[in-house]
């Protein structure tokens, strides 16, 4: 193996534990590093107290007066419910609050997500929708795509944007909202760790090498076959395959400087 490889530096949180694994040439966590402390807890009680347990969790469009029950305008009792987390879009018209950390965070690689997203992934953290919470909807601003009908309609699932500014906020699944992180207001600024993603899905669709170090899956997590993240050959990032410009086009001389600096 090249020694290029210890010239690899996973981008990831530096609180972060990371382990050899056998199927890639940078050091990354093995699979089952991957278990989440409340993976298979139950969802936490935020004091939702309405029916069904969980709304729309059969999917579709059937869910009567969705816009008061999770994860959108509904009440907490007992006051359980306490926000840690809160998103917004770009103009402000919508403000969701979050309950707790979230359960798991992914990079997904499908042809969808980057059709949508206008993106090479998405970037996503799990919350359940008992989780979520909507306090600001101004001017009516909430938008709703289904992905299965392709129609702007609430059909779960779906995505939920803006539809002001258009920026995407989650998607709502059956048991639990993918949300974007891009919209959330840290308090300091930084990204917490429990927002660091354990996988990227569906690699086998990249359109580009992201070697972070996080295990990559041909299709969802835990479901799929374990991806090579680069080769053990090489172990390092590919080069750029473009033509250099001819150096009398980057060469810029004191006058075109001087030029360009007034126009």
């Amino acid at each position: 193996m090249s020694n290029d490889v210890h010239k690899i530096h996973p981008n990831v949180h530096p609180d972060s534990q990371f382990h050899p694994g056998e199927h890639s040439a940078v050091p990354h966590p093995p699979p089952q590093d991957h278990h989440r402390a409340g993976d298979n807890k139950p969802f936490p009680d935020t004091g939702w107290r309405g029916r069904p347990e969980i709304p729309s969790v059969n999917g579709g469009d059937g869910e009567e007066d969705f816009l008061h029950k999770p994860p959108y305008n509904w009440k907490s009792e007992g006051g359980l419910f306490k926000p840690k987390y809160m998103s917004e879009c770009w103009c402000g018209n919508l403000a969701f609050e979050f309950h707790g950390d979230p359960v798991d965070a992914k990079h997904c690689h499908c042809r969808q997500c980057q059709h949508l997203h206008g993106a090479p992934f998405q970037w996503a953290v799990i919350f359940p929708k008992t989780s979520v919470r909507l306090i600001r909807n101004e001017n009516n601003s909430l938008h709703f795509f289904s992905t299965e009908k392709r129609t702007g309609e609430h059909y779960v699932p779906c995505k939920v944007s803006c539809d002001v500014c258009r920026s995407p906020i989650f998607d709502e699944g059956r048991n639990t909202v993918l949300a974007y992180p891009g919209s959330f207001k840290f308090k300091d600024g930084k990204v917490p760790l429990d927002f660091q993603p354990t996988a990227h899905i569906f690699y086998k669709e990249r359109v580009m090498e992201v070697p972070d170090g996080i295990p990559k899956w041909s299709g969802h997590k835990g479901h799929s076959e374990l991806m090579q993240e680069l080769s053990d050959d090489h172990a390092k990032m590919p080069k750029y395959k473009g033509k250099a410009a001819p150096e009398s086009e980057t060469d810029v001389s004191p006058e075109k400087l001087n030029g360009l600096n007034d126009a």
